[in-house]
């Protein structure tokens, strides 16, 4: 069985994404890593190309400036990296994303038994949101808890939307199974001053011009909001990021409401109590087909 890992990262330095250390996390797993480095106007490329792993092969991509409908470049760029996989199954990482080590045994091991059934389109990895900082996690039903990040080398397989997930070419979503795999999100959890640049960088994706300065002026002046439902983390993070979490110099606090009452939260903080209380899944995203 071969694996191949695949990613995409452009101006990662300037919008302080720990991309170096994402691809690092994979590299274990994998027997080739896909870079997609579209043109950037810092020293993304010069940074992932310093990793000097002979698993790593990397493109160097154009990138569409124009292109601000839905965030439909990151699809687009994924795939370009995917369709250059060879592996069995392929292993997918975005730059603020990382694998942690202790799961990795785990992930091998579900791609080694599910390999010979060809149902099985994906795998699926837990999910962890560090928001505001390295410190606290966010448990809200906003937060998706699952994701597809392993799929088969079909090319019926695509990188679909925003490159959140995968899903088939007829848009149908894909027949997968838990690879026990754990994935720490710390793209929520930048220095302020890191994710103004990040949202600003992400906004010209989704929006024309006369749009951004209205979207950045909505955040609050520490620009994390003081409502997001989140739970102290005493886990341990993964080995590649231990150097750049003891450098944060942020700190976040959360008033940590019962609910929240701002539009587009109320529900789901609904749903999330109901769990709690019930242990019923309400509304929780699945952008998947989980098979038993």
């Amino acid at each position: 069985m071969k694996i191949s890992g695949f990613t995409l990262i452009r101006n990662g330095s300037v919008l302080g994404y720990p991309f170096v250390q994402a691809i690092r996390s994979i590299l274990p797993l994998c027997d080739e890593v896909i870079v997609n480095v579209p043109r950037s106007t810092d020293d993304t490329l010069a940074r992932v190309k310093a990793i000097a792993d002979p698993k790593i092969r990397i493109l160097e991509t154009e990138w569409d400036e124009t292109q601000r409908t839905d965030g439909l470049v990151l699809s687009h760029h994924t795939n370009l990296a995917l369709e250059q996989c060879t592996g069995d199954w392929c292993v997918y990482i975005q730059a603020d994303e990382i694998l942690h080590e202790d799961s990795i045994p785990s992930m091998r091991a579900a791609m080694i038994r599910e390999l010979p059934n060809s149902r099985v389109q994906g795998l699926l990895v837990d999910y962890t949101h560090f928001y505001g900082s390295y410190r606290f996690y966010a448990c809200a039903h906003s937060w998706y808890r699952r994701e597809v990040r392993v799929v088969r080398r079909d090319p019926n397989i695509r990188s679909c939307g925003d490159a959140q997930g995968f899903r088939t070419v007829a848009n149908e979503k894909l027949r997968v199974k838990i690879s026990g795999g754990k994935y720490f999100h710390y793209g929520k959890a930048l220095s302020p001053d890191k994710a103004s640049a990040k949202l600003r960088s992400l906004t010209e994706l989704y929006y024309p011009d006369e749009s951004i300065v209205e979207q950045l002026s909505a955040r609050p002046p520490a620009f994390y909001e003081d409502d997001e439902i989140v739970k102290p983390f005493t886990g341990t993070h993964p080995q590649v990021m231990q150097e750049w979490i003891a450098a944060a110099d942020w700190t976040y606090r959360s008033r940590n409401p019962f609910i929240r009452f701002r539009k587009g939260y109320f529900w789901k903080d609904v749903s999330y109590r109901i769990e709690n209380l019930t242990g019923l899944e309400i509304g929780v995203h699945k952008n998947y087909r989980l098979l038993r």
